[in-house]
């Protein structure tokens, strides 16, 4: 029983890796297609037409692509899930992975499959395939965008531009809930207070979701 334990953590930490770069290769890819879009050079080594060879971005987002894309491909032929240029079948192949991820690692926890381990499965599941990605992907764009907002450059423009409707609702609700009585706030002081609100509601509910899967286990 050790053994078997064993290796299922043991898989459920590759899931862990394998989870990770997935994400990192989608967001290469958005990296990789906005400096296409923009034929920037400088820190992509990209122009659209001018010639030049695959950046750096580029040559790891390929080097990724032929670790995670043979496993992204299995969910391409869901046609319902992608709309126009944008694709959300990474997702489905996250929450899936990701409830692999948190079967192995309960079966390794536990050596058994109850209801409660059922039900913990899909709370843990839910929560790091769906709401942990997606707080861990709003604070990293907060985080970009404070630091972009420290640069005065032309690129730096171009990318606050792109990111700021993405986050435009985060950060009116924290403006809301923190800023409504000040007369147009510092930009870089509300996007701070953000990441701070979000990082402390991120780490809440983890703490939240682990001892609620530790309750559902013990049943």
């Amino acid at each position: 029983m050790e053994f078997f334990k064993g290796v299922c953590s043991f898989l459920a930490g590759l899931a862990v890796l394998y989870s990770f770069l997935i994400v990192v290769r989608i967001i290469l890819s958005w990296i990789v297609g906005f400096s296409r879009m923009n034929g920037w050079r400088s820190g992509y080594g990209y122009a659209n037409g001018n010639g030049a060879g695959p950046s750096g971005v580029e040559k790891a987002s390929d080097v990724i692509g032929r670790i995670v894309d043979p496993y992204l491909n299995l969910f391409k032929g869901i046609t319902s899930l992608r709309r126009s240029r944008v694709d959300f079948t990474p997702v489905v192949a996250l929450i899936v992975l990701n409830l692999i991820q948190s079967l192995l690692e309960m079966v390794a926890r536990t050596g058994r499959v109850s209801i409660g381990v059922l039900l913990a499965i899909a709370v843990q599941g839910l929560w790091s395939s769906l709401f942990a990605y997606l707080f861990v992907f709003l604070i990293i764009l907060l985080v970009v965008r404070y630091f972009l907002g420290r640069s005065p450059s032309y690129q730096a423009q171009n990318w606050i531009n792109a990111i700021d409707p993405i986050l435009d609702g985060p950060v009116k609700r924290v403006y809301k809930l923190f800023f409504r009585k000040m007369v147009n706030p510092d930009d870089q002081k509300l996007v701070l207070a953000s990441i701070v609100f979000y990082l402390i509601i991120f780490i809440a509910l983890k703490v939240g979701v682990g001892f609620l899967v530790d309750f559902l286990v013990s049943l």
